[in-house]
This record gives structure tokens, C-alpha cells and sequence, in this order.
């Protein structure tokens, strides 16, 4: 098994494994040469040792590098490395079409025929050029997360020629997708692909294999012997011609096929235009087993000796002419001997075709969830070994259990191979480090890399600087899982209050200074002015509008009647000049103000200036008669309104 970081060829670095089958294990790996990432399939240790198989694996990885079809995963390379074969791939990053079944099957017959027919142009490519796959099956069919489907796994293919057969103790392939000539060893042809086809055709369509037993013998003597269930006796929702395709690609004998996958393509593209038409052409005979056993193979194979003996005795006599009294004597003693000759012969001949009928494979079982101990016990029934690769923290299951198994459950593999067993070391705990005091965004990176989930809490602190850690929970030193949240809690820094500003209007001075030291707001500068209508010592106007926001603490001034100005000047019928005061404006991000005076309405500015905050209270002199108004703007906008008396 290959290392993380181990590099091939001076090339390709190893980063994981992603998966395995009965005769090789898969890895994901990077491509240093051209920056990419490729999929490594590397020939299990018992068949590298194997100068046969590693001969057969190459020429035949070879032939399938030949292969270039969108719905074909491409073979970049084959190597050879200190004692490690291998293949380098087309890396797909998606689910197999065996996972898609599970999560999603039974499909409606458009989307098997959609499926099916990309399968179908893979096979098409590959046998124009006379390769054959021999194990199409979900597993070896891959659908990326942009929807596209690659056929994988040619490299168990074989280029067809007269002696493309297949011996039943060396026969490759998956036993639920086998043709019957694969399952009893016999010579396999372009439509063995067909007929796998056929199988995977039916699975997506009900959700089911046609054929289940007990072992991988039992379900290849159903391939070979039982009727293929009706698809539509599962799924009545499959339409009548999909179902004869099926029926037809997965007949018996491969001269009832279709004889080439371009007629079935042809017939799944009518399919999808009449879903219910009678246009597939099934051979008009009985579709019976393949292989008929006499009554007396039967009881050869049950060991039923005497029945056997006395059915050949039978036939002997049956046979026999009658002889004179003195040679009958001679003929009971060589019928005796014939006997017993028999009886030898029968039970050496019945051990004999026991050992040969004995499976030299077995199907791995589902060791997931077992303690070691149990699964060592159950490979060892089937004289299987267990090795433990690795050791791995699970969040599920519990320590001592196995996590995953290599090969996986159902995979035919030798008698006395091994096992790979991955074993739970129970749930990863990691010691909590402490954080307090550091800046969030550095805490928050010490925390994810170690796999932590991050909460938040801000908080005002008027001692700890902003964005500094004040506190955490849980506490340094306590061990979490992975994915557990640590709560941070944050300095905003100190607090900042604010409060509205009240309504000094008409308040006598003191009273002014109270209600705003009251409020939690500093007294501002304090301005004396003549005032006609409001009397001494009250309040005229504030720098600050009441009701508005301000920080606690703000400075706010405002303006203190002197009462009516008092002059010894002689009452004159000519116009008289008063003064008024203006405030700076304190609700405005400006410095500099354009302000403009207006007497009684009139289309003309009396006064039209521009000052900047340090000019202010501006002091104006307004000419008129009688009584009237004046009209202040501040940066086109009305300031306020104020009634003038002349006189």
C-alpha cells in the first residue's frame, strides 16, 4: 500500500487512496509534470508476483491507452516501479453510477436509456477497435459532478482474438453482471458486453439485480441456467420496448443477442421516440438454460452412489444374453468385480468432481462496525486473512471497530488473500489552546486549523484594546472534537454612550447649565445678547437642536437674554438699525457657510456672506421700520425665522 507523499516515476506524488477493487487499490494523485491531478491504479502485491498476469496486465493496459471517447476514462500512462505495476488515468471527481442506483434508483426509462446509450458509445469506440471490457458494471461506470459518464476499468480488457476465452478458476469480471460464457469459462465476445450491459440496464430500472444467491457459484449458475425476471414485474412504469431491449440484450445464448451494439443502440434511440412500440426483433425460441443436467448428472452431483450403480446395472442387463449354467458362475464373479470396480471408481469420481466444483473464490463479506477479533474469525470461515493497515480516528464508530475494508463487501477475490482492514481508534479529542489576550483574527486562525467551529461574542471593554480576545469557553486545556465551537469573547473597546439633548429654550440660565449636566452633556460657551421679546437671563437659542443624538459628555452652548436694549436716542421717524445674532450650526459636516439675511420676505438678501465655523456668533446689522421678521439660510437652506421690532 502507497504512502501519502510517495512519488512515482520522479513524477506522479501520491495524496490518497480513493478506493480498490479484487485486483488493484486506486489512488488520487498529482502529476508533477504537467500540474494536474490523475487517478493511479496499482496491481495488488499477489498478482505483481504473477509474470503471467503482470504480462497480460500490461499489453492490455496498453491496448486500452489506445482508447480516446468523451465517455471513456483516458489511460495516460503504465509503469513499472520497485516492484509496483501501475496505471495512470483520467482523475474523475464525482460519484459511481452503483452509488447514483443506491441513492436515487428505480429510474424512469428515459433517464435508462440516456445512461445506457453513453454506455453504449463507450463500447461502440472500444469494439471498432476490437477491445472488449468483460466487466461492465455500476462500479466501473463514473458520472462527474458536471453530469458527464466515463466508463472506467478497461484495463481488465482484452483484445478480441480467437483465443479470448476465459477459464472459470481464473475468470475476471463481476459474477452479477457475468455473461453465461463468462461464468462457465467459455470463449467471450463483444456481445459478453452486451449482455453485462443488459444487467446494469435492468438494475437502474428496478432497483435490483436479476440474480442473488448465496455465493458467487450459485449466481453464476442462475446467468446460466433461470430466466431473466421481467423488469416490468418490478417497475410497471418501464415502458414495454425498454423491456424487450433488455430481455434481448441479456439472452442466454449470445447468437440471440443483438449482434452488435450499434443494432442496439439503434433500437434505444427508437426506444426514447416510442416508448411503447414493438419494434425490437427477439429471436422466436424458447430462451431455456443453457445447460440441461440429466436426472443422472443430478444424482452424481448429490453423490447418490447406489442409484447411480443400479441404474448402470440395469442397463447391463438389460443387455445381457443368457448363458448356460456353468459360465453363469464366471459372470456373477465379473459382475461382482464390476461391482466393486464401480464403487471405487464412483466415489474417487464424485471427490474428484467435488474438488473440481469447488469455488477457488470467495465473496469478501461486510466486516464494517465488527471488532477485530470477530472479523478475523469470520475471513477465516472463508479462509480469508485479515490485515490491519491503519489505525483512524471515526466520529461514528466506536475504538476497536473497523471503519472500512479493502476490498469492499462482494468483491470476488482468491482463496487466502488478504483482507485490509482500517480500525477505529474512536472519536478524535484535540486540547483546546488558549487565546485569550491575542487578536480575533489570529485566534480565529489558531482554532480552524485545528479543526474548531468559531463563535463571536463582542462585548464593550473600557481596559482591553478592540478586536483583543477577552475570554473563551471552553477553557485552554479542555479537549474537544473537531467541528466543536469555541465561544470568543470580543473587546469592542470602551463603550460609547450617547444621549439626546435636551430643550433649553425659555430656561433661565442656571436652570440651562442643570438640565444639561443632568443629562450627562458639558456646558458650552455662553453668549450675552440684547433681546426684545424674551426677558433677562432666559435662554434665546442653543448651538445644539433639541432631541438630537449626541456623545455623552458633548459640549453644548447657547444664548442668554440681556432683555430690551435701552437707548436715550430721540424717537425718529427714519429707519432704525438693530443687530442680530447668529449661531454656527453644529448638524452639518461642513466647515464653511454660506449665509444669507432676508428682511420681511423681500426678493433681496440684506446680507449675503461666506464664513467658516471660527467666524461664529456673527453679529448683523439689519435697517428697517416698525416691526417686521428677518429670514436667516445657511447653505440655501432656512436657519430659523425671528420677528424684529424697530422701533
Amino acid at each position: 500500500m502507497l504512502q501519502r507523499g510517495t512519488i512515482l516515476s520522479n513524477r506522479y506524488e501520491i495524496i490518497e487512496r480513493i478506493g480498490a477493487g479484487g485486483m488493484s487499490i486506486v489512488y488520487k494523485a498529482k502529476c508533477n509534470k504537467l500540474q494536474r491531478y490523475v487517478a493511479i491504479k496499482v496491481l495488488r502485491e499477489e498478482f505483481a508476483s504473477d509474470e503471467e498476469f503482470v504480462s497480460r496486465f500490461r499489453v492490455e493496459a496498453q491496448s486500452a491507452a489506445s482508447l480516446s471517447h468523451p465517455n471513456i476514462v483516458s489511460i495516460y500512462d503504465v509503469g513499472y516501479e520497485d516492484h509496483t505495476h501501475y496505471i495512470v488515468m483520467e482523475y474523475i471527481h464525482g460519484k459511481t453510477l452503483k452509488q447514483i442506483i443506491e441513492e436515487e434508483a428505480p429510474f424512469t426509462s428515459e433517464r435508462v436509456l440516456n445512461v445506457a446509450m453513453d454506455i453504449a458509445s463507450a463500447l461502440q469506440h472500444a469494439h471498432k477497435k476490437n477491445i472488449i471490457h468483460r466487466d461492465i458494471k455500476p462500479q466501473n461506470i463514473l458520472i462527474t459532478d458536471e453530469g458527464v459518464l466515463k466508463v472506467a476499468d478497461f484495463g481488465i480488457a482484452r483484445a478480441v482474438d480467437s483465443s479470448t476465452v476465459v477459464t472459470t478458476g481464473n475468470a475476471i469480471g463481476s459474477v452479477h453482471y457475468f455473461s453465461p460464457e463468462q461464468a462457465r469459462g467459455g470463449y467471450v465476445d463483444k456481445t459478453s458486453d452486451i449482455y453485462s450491459l443488459g444487467i446494469v440496464m435492468y438494475e437502474m430500472g428496478t432497483k435490483m439485480l436479476p440474480f442473488e444467491g448465496e455465493s458467487p457459484v450459485t449466481v453464476a449458475l442462475k446467468h446460466i441456467n433461470e430466466e431473466l425476471p421481467s423488469p416490468r414485474s418490478y417497475n410497471n412504469q418501464l415502458s414495454t420496448s425498454l423491456e424487450d431491449i433488455i430481455i434481448k440484450a441479456t439472452q442466454k445464448k449470445p447468437e440471440n443477442r443483438y449482434k452488435n451494439i450499434d443494432e442496439m443502440i439503434k433500437d434505444m434511440e427508437q426506444s426514447i421516440q416510442h416508448p411503447n412500440g414493438s419494434f425490437v426483433k427477439i429471436p422466436d425460441i424458447e430462451n431455456s438454460p443453457t445447460i440441461q443436467m440429466s436426472e443422472k448428472d443430478m444424482k452424481l452431483l448429490r453423490g447418490d452412489k447406489k442409484d447411480h450403480i443400479n441404474e448402470e446395472l440395469e442397463q447391463k442387463e438389460e443387455f445381457h444374453e443368457e448363458k448356460d449354467p456353468r459360465e453363469k458362475w464366471v459372470t456373477a464373479g465379473a459382475v461382482f468385480t464390476a461391482f466393486v470396480l464401480m464403487i471405487v471408481i464412483s466415489v474417487v469420481g464424485i471427490k474428484l468432481i467435488q474438488g473440481y466444483l469447488q469455488p477457488k473464490v470467495v465473496a469478501v463479506p461486510s466486516l464494517i462496525e465488527m471488532n477485530v477479533d470477530d472479523a478475523k474469525a469470520l475471513l477465516e470461515e472463508k479462509e480469508l486473512k485479515l490485515k490491519i493497515s491503519e489505525e483512524a480516528y471515526d466520529d461514528e464508530i466506536p475504538e476497536g471497530r473497523i471503519i472500512r475494508q479493502d476490498p469492499e463487501e462482494g468483491t470476488i477475490i482468491n482463496l487466502n488473500s488478504e483482507v485490509e482492514v482500517v480500525v477505529s481508534k474512536g472519536i478524535q479529542t484535540i486540547e483546546v489552546p488558549n487565546v485569550e489576550n491575542r487578536d480575533y483574527k489570529n485566534a480565529e486562525s489558531i482554532l480552524e486549523e485545528l479543526g474548531f467551529n468559531i463563535r463571536r461574542d463582542p462585548q464593550y471593554n473600557d481596559s482591553i484594546d478592540e478586536n483583543l480576545v477577552i475570554s473563551q469557553e471552553p477553557r485552554a486545556g479542555t479537549m474537544l472534537k473537531a467541528g466543536e465551537t469555541v465561544i470568543l469573547t470580543v473587546s469592542l473597546g470602551p463603550e460609547i454612550k450617547t444621549v439626546a439633548v435636551p430643550n433649553l429654550l425659555n430656561l433661565t440660565e442656571q436652570a440651562a447649565k442643570n438640565q444639561l449636566q443632568n443629562s450627562g452633556l458639558n456646558v458650552g460657551q455662553i453668549t450675552y445678547i440684547p433681546h426684545s421679546e424674551v426677558a433677562k437671563g432666559y435662554v434665546v437659542s442653543q448651538t445644539v437642536q433639541p432631541g438630537e443624538i449626541v456623545k455623552e459628555g458633548y459640549m453644548v452652548g447657547f444664548v442668554v437674554s440681556e432683555g430690551k436694549e435701552e437707548t436715550e436716542e430721540p424717537q425718529s421717524t427714519g429707519p432704525v438699525e438693530k443687530h442680530i445674532t447668529i449661531l454656527a450650526p453644529l448638524d452639518t459636516d461642513t466647515d464653511s457657510f454660506h449665509v444669507r439675511v432676508r428682511l420681511n420676505g423681500e426678493n433681496r438678501f440684506i446680507y449675503e456672506q461666506t464664513h467658516t465655523f471660527s467666524d461664529f456668533p456673527l453679529d448683523i446689522a439689519v435697517t428697517g421700520e416698525g416691526t417686521g421678521y428677518v429670514e436667516v439660510y445657511i447653505n440655501e437652506d432656512i436657519y430659523y425665522r425671528e420677528s424684529i421690532d424697530f422701533e
